[in-house]
């Protein structure tokens, strides 16, 4: 029981600058929002297509595309605006704080839309659903959206500071990255023609990107910066996790496809 209440007591306890805010102020909403997006994309979603044609949603997909762009921008502009820097890769440390000057709440105001974004994100698995693009729900896929989307809570409710923050400024740079290329693809054949040939890519991006977060992880815990280890523990499992699936991707999609191909 006593261990009951402190874990009341942990949760109940956050930012005071973000805990007002929508998806921030109970763990209740992140975890309807994620329960019901495995419900959709795993049970109703598959049963409402079964006798449907797929849905082409190529204009939807160019706007969303679009809109993806402009938000992980304007979140690198937030972080950047807010003092996350690579400083967080030498072994100094600044002690967290709870700060409500200018550049500290351009940081929360950064770290909040990356958790709107991640779970925004989510209606991408929604789209593969009612195109019937299913071989692309792996649980590779799924566990990629999920465990982002409750680390980016976790994260945003209780560690909001410039080191931490610099996570989403490399996660955002990537998915502008990323989004564009998903944009081009959608112009038409002949462009989607062209950039194919360089998708492979996007697969590396995204490990190198987990190798820069675990280094990062590492130099911050090494030169015992004021972090809760655990909390770092658990990121570092997660991003250990998302690489290994992301390499077996790549390996199963590239490296066995090209060596049969030749």
């Amino acid at each position: 029981m006593d261990l009951l209440n402190k874990l009341f007591d942990y949760i109940a306890e956050c930012d005071p600058r973000i805990k007002n805010r929508i998806l921030f102020n109970s763990p209740y909403p992140i975890i309807s929002i994620i329960l019901f997006y495995l419900f959709f994309v795993l049970v109703y979603g598959p049963w409402f297509m079964k006798n449907k044609m797929p849905y082409s949603l190529k204009t939807f997909m160019r706007y969303y595309d679009l809109f993806q762009i402009i938000a992980n921008s304007f979140i690198v502009y937030k972080l950047l605006i807010g003092g996350v820097h690579f400083r967080g890769l030498s072994t100094n440390c600044d002690p967290p704080s709870y700060k409500t000057d200018f550049a500290s709440m351009e940081l929360v105001e950064g770290c909040y839309w990356v958790l709107l974004t991640k779970v925004i994100d989510l209606i991408e698995t929604g789209i593969f659903v009612l195109r019937k693009k299913t071989r692309q729900i792996s649980f590779l896929h799924l566990y990629h959206h999920v465990s982002t989307v409750m680390i980016c809570w976790f994260y945003g409710r209780y560690y909001i500071d410039q080191r931490i923050s610099f996570i989403p400024l490399v996660n955002c740079m990537v998915h502008i990255v990323m989004y564009i290329y998903y944009f081009l693809s959608t112009i038409g054949p002949d462009m989607h023609k062209i950039i194919n040939r360089y998708k492979f890519l996007l697969t590396i991006t995204q490990m190198v990107q987990f190798l820069i977060l675990l280094f990062f992880i590492w130099k911050m815990t090494s030169a015992n910066c004021d972090v809760a280890k655990n909390a770092t523990y658990v990121m570092s499992v997660n991003i250990l996790i998302n690489f290994f699936l992301f390499y077996n991707f790549y390996k199963q999609n590239y490296l066995i496809k090209k060596t049969k191909k030749n």
